[in-house]
């Protein structure tokens, strides 16, 4: 469909401003639905007035392999800005390990080489779970399992818990799903040691995006170290101690340990040592990986600094192209919606804070992180508030998002400008329900001031979000029939709305439900006649009917 007459009546509007409501999913009224129970009277107004559907955002629909597959910010914001479905990391590692070209990679040959060489270990580091968030657990298996048919004598694992994108307390399904791979390939192979070195929860230790230096200290003590005032015999005497201690705690909020044999440790990475970070996706992944490689490094005292064969298992910083050795190709979109922008004069901007900066800068553009033309392009970063959990202060900064997000649209200088509000997605992930409620109600009142600013300059206002998570935080476990707090994102669908003052009824967009196929790469056509621009004929189609 042409859209022409579309084109023409938004020609000559004021700037289209997109907000994602990072973790706002649609699901019926429930216990674990913070967006229904909190008081959200500007989204209910919206909601009223304006057109409106519903968008899918996990697996097929956003690039991933499997038809459950959670989305994730990460993924949400790739497929928007690409305007198309993308082949994701999971999918892309998936489909080389089946292929078996995976394991012809000079980059991984040369690190098992090493430690057959040389007698030294293999280490991997990363997120243990199924998440498909930032890791996959067959990842490991695949490796582990060819480093033993290699030849590999000793491999440690130094296991992230997650908690987040899986159940709240499900770190032994993975660490003892590894313990029996280890105990088959160990008896194939007397004489071998594959085992656990240390570990500790996501949230604590290693794995940061804020420059949060004490915790990849925290890591680097347990991993690299192998110094810890918690040292266990085993994951599993490590875990059900620190749910003695705390019955609830979640999984990412395990303190870092280390695991002791004989009252040593099993595996410090020490000198000439093979390691692999075994995430793919690199927001999380990036500051450790620096702590192992950067010569330059005024954080903490990494000293002894060990000399070890390094690579992830993507490219983490593809501006900087860092790490320099990586097992796999990241994706990465020729032409996003930022950069067609760029090439048709039009200025933009994108505004966030720190949890979700990567989201709206690198990712939204499908590679890049820095802009292509500052004259085109201003990015702007709020800092976010460095605390123990974002339940503590579930307004996060959206105050402050908002009162920027009004001064760039009252300026008259951008055509287009992208907002993420972290609030539903960071503090649903703490699993603390009533501190979600206040944080959707936050995001409310900060939406009310954009509206008013997208009004006084006859603009146009898109809502929507990347990823549900706040509207589903507690899940019936079908084996206990109770609900259990969730800290994951969700498989339901998220709103699409289009804020229009002059809004007259003269047009629609396509229904939602169980048998559509709205999704996420359709949001970029929709955006270009929003703004009266063509929509370039390699993209997915817009929205409207």
């Amino acid at each position: 469909m042409n859209h022409g007459h579309l084109r023409r009546l938004f020609r000559g509007r004021g700037p289209l401003i997109v907000v994602v409501l990072d973790g706002w999913g649609v699901a019926p009224s429930g216990p674990g639905n913070a967006i229904r129970k909190a008081r959200l009277p500007v989204m209910g107004e919206l909601l009223g007035k304006s057109p409106y559907t519903e968008l899918w955002t996990h697996g097929h629909y956003v690039g991933l392999p499997g038809k459950k597959d959670l989305g994730g910010s990460e993924v949400g914001h790739m497929t928007m800005g690409a305007g198309e479905v993308i082949e994701q990391g999971p999918s892309l590692i998936g489909n080389l390990i089946r292929s078996g070209e995976f394991f012809e990679n000079e980059t991984l040959r040369g690190l098992l080489d090493n430690c057959i060489e040389n007698q030294v270990p293999l280490h991997l580091v990363g997120l243990l779970s199924d998440g498909n968030i930032h890791s996959h657990i067959d990842h490991f298996e695949a490796v582990i399992q060819e480093a033993c048919r290699a030849g590999v004598s000793h491999c440690y694992v130094h296991a992230l818990l997650d908690g987040r994108d899986v159940a709240v307390q499900s770190a032994t399904d993975y660490t003892n799903r590894l313990e029996k791979l280890f105990g088959e390939l160990m008896c194939l192979n007397p004489g071998c040691d594959y085992a656990f070195a240390s570990g500790g929860g996501r949230e604590t230790i290693t794995m940061d995006r804020d420059l949060n230096w004490a915790k990849i200290e925290a890591g680097w003590q347990v991993h690299v170290r192998g110094e810890s005032n918690n040292r266990f015999e085993s994951m599993e005497q490590a875990i059900l101690h620190f749910r003695g201690i705390q019955p609830d705690i979640i999984d990412q909020d395990l303190p870092g340990f280390v695991i002791t044999l004989d009252g040593n440790p099993v595996g410090p990475i020490l000198d000439g040592h093979s390691v692999i970070f075994m995430n793919f996706r690199g927001d999380r992944a990036l500051q450790f990986s620096k702590a192992l490689l950067n010569e330059d490094f005024p954080h903490f005292d990494r000293n002894p600094l060990p000399r070890i064969r390094f690579a992830s298992m993507m490219q983490y910083d593809l501006d900087n192209l860092f790490p320099p050795q990586f097992l796999a190709g990241t994706p990465r979109v020729e032409r996003p919606f930022g950069r067609r922008l760029v090439e048709q004069g039009l200025k933009q901007f994108r505004l966030t804070e720190t949890q979700k900066y990567p989201h709206v800068t690198f990712f939204y553009n499908g590679g890049y992180r820095e802009p292509l033309d500052r004259t085109l392009e201003t990015y702007h970063l709020i800092a976010s508030d460095q605390i123990p959990s974002f339940a503590q202060k579930p307004a996060m900064k959206a105050r402050e998002i908002a009162d920027q997000a009004v001064k760039f649209i009252q300026s008259g200088e951008y055509r287009y400008g992208l907002i993420n509000f972290a609030n539903a997605d960071m503090v649903g992930h703490t699993g603390q329900f009533e501190a979600a409620v206040d944080a959707v109600e936050a995001v409310d009142r900060a939406l009310g001031e954009i509206v008013k600013a997208v009004d006084e300059r006859s603009g146009l206002l898109v809502i929507t979000a990347d990823h549900g998570n706040a509207e589903e935080m507690e899940i019936l476990n079908p084996k206990t029939g109770k609900f259990e707090t969730s800290a994951k994102h969700s498989l339901n669908p998220v709103p699409f709305l289009i804020h229009d003052s002059l809004f007259d009824g003269s047009y629609r967009l396509q229904p939602s439900g169980e048998e559509s196929d709205n999704n996420l790469s359709q949001v970029a056509a929709t955006n270009f006649i929003l703004m009266g621009l063509e929509v370039p004929d390699d993209i997915a189609p817009p929205l409207f009917l």
